[in-house]
């Protein structure tokens, strides 16, 4: 059973953009009278093909987390798209004296059990642009924790995002970044975003009923408005 609380992480997602111009296209329909943001129509039958990530691991005690929050824990923010589903891969958390991982390591020793190792899914990606933060490769990968499989997004290659990431850490995370629903919209048709994750809580629904659907040069804009880490 995981003993390690996670903090989730993020991504966003960008698509193929589609003329409206005053011919008589039913595809036209998918789109607000303005042209600037999706339907209603066309996001629920997107969602078909990028679920929304919804419920909480049942042995993982975590809260929502708002995409202010996040904005302001990760590194930055990044458009990439994904090249392939890499193997999964374990750490060994760190156990120096007197951490709260040593105690739990030698209390799993004690009881002949194998001290925990998370395991982590990862997913190859190209970074396209690097929206806000440092540099990031542009080949590079993203990860989150198994423990949170069926909970976080289920990557496809192909798919493209805007995410929050945070560099990773342990020696086995080196070179990648962690993300979280709470951080990821998809782009979809062609150049517009959809959330990975639309919340609970009133700050966060707030935030995606502003966001969801709309084109990706005004979703970019905002998050360029948001406090950073």
């Amino acid at each position: 059973m995981p003993r390690v609380k996670m903090t989730c992480w993020l991504l966003s997602i960008v698509l193929t953009m589609v003329s409206l111009t005053g011919c008589s296209s039913p595809f036209s329909e998918s789109f607000n009278a303005a042209g600037s943001k999706l339907s209603s129509d066309r996001m629920n039958e997107l969602r078909e093909q990028y679920p929304l990530s919804t419920g909480v691991p049942a042995t993982i005690n975590m809260r929502e987390v708002s995409f202010n929050e996040i904005m302001a824990f990760g590194d930055g923010v990044v458009e990439a798209e994904v090249v392939k589903v890499l193997p999964s891969f374990r750490v060994e958390l760190r156990t120096e004296p007197g951490t709260p991982e040593r105690k739990m390591a030698d209390k799993d020793r004690a009881n002949g059990m194998t001290p925990y190792q998370p395991e982590f899914i990862s997913y190859g990606v190209k970074v396209h642009e690097v929206v806000t933060g440092d540099d990031v490769a542009e080949d590079t990968f993203l990860f989150y924790n198994a423990d949170f499989a069926g909970v976080e997004p289920e990557l496809k290659p192909g798919m493209k995002i805007i995410a929050v990431v945070k560099k990773g850490t342990a020696e086995e995370q080196l070179g990648g970044y962690s993300f979280t629903r709470y951080g990821t919209y998809y782009i979809v048709d062609g150049d517009y975003v959809l959330a990975a994750y639309e919340g609970e809580s009133e700050e966060l629904r707030d935030f995606t009923e502003q966001t969801n659907g709309i084109q990706l040069d005004a979703f970019m804009d905002k998050i360029k408005n948001l406090p950073q880490g």
